[in-house]
């Protein structure tokens, strides 16, 4: 999904004055999907900076985190849904919090295969 120079601007300062993002760190690309969190769905944008991995959406993005891609432990294909996930749209993101507590993440997005890879890139972590 591409933003335009002014909307990257916009994004960028939100989520550097909200936290999410470091003072120096920019947005690569960005794409609308979906947060699972123990079968609730929360619709939102995921946002691919140079560090980290950003989601931000619910109400008034009353939803959202923040995984820098050198806290990431894990990176695999899962299925989401309801209470029988049997959508293959998933990523499962597992990092390691800043509390060090290890968190996971269930990312629902098109073309996944292409978002993984970009995370493993970004991260250095091998297929399964």
């Amino acid at each position: 999904m591409g933003l335009t120079e002014q909307k990257k601007k916009e994004w960028e300062g939100t989520l550097k004055d909200s936290g999410l993002l470091s003072l120096t760190d920019k947005i690569q690309d960005t794409t609308k999907g979906d947060l699972w969190d123990f079968g609730s769905q929360i619709s939102g944008t995921f946002f691919f900076t140079a560090e980290r991995l950003v989601f931000v959406g619910g109400l008034g993005g009353s939803t959202s985190f923040s995984a820098p891609y050198n806290k990431m432990t894990q990176l695999k294909l899962c299925n989401v849904g309801g209470l029988i996930p049997i959508m293959p749209t998933g990523i499962l993101v597992t990092y390691t919090d800043e509390n060090g507590k290890s968190v996971k993440k269930k990312c629902s997005v098109l073309k996944r295969k292409d978002w993984l890879a970009f995370l493993r890139d970004k991260t250095g972590i091998a297929e399964n």
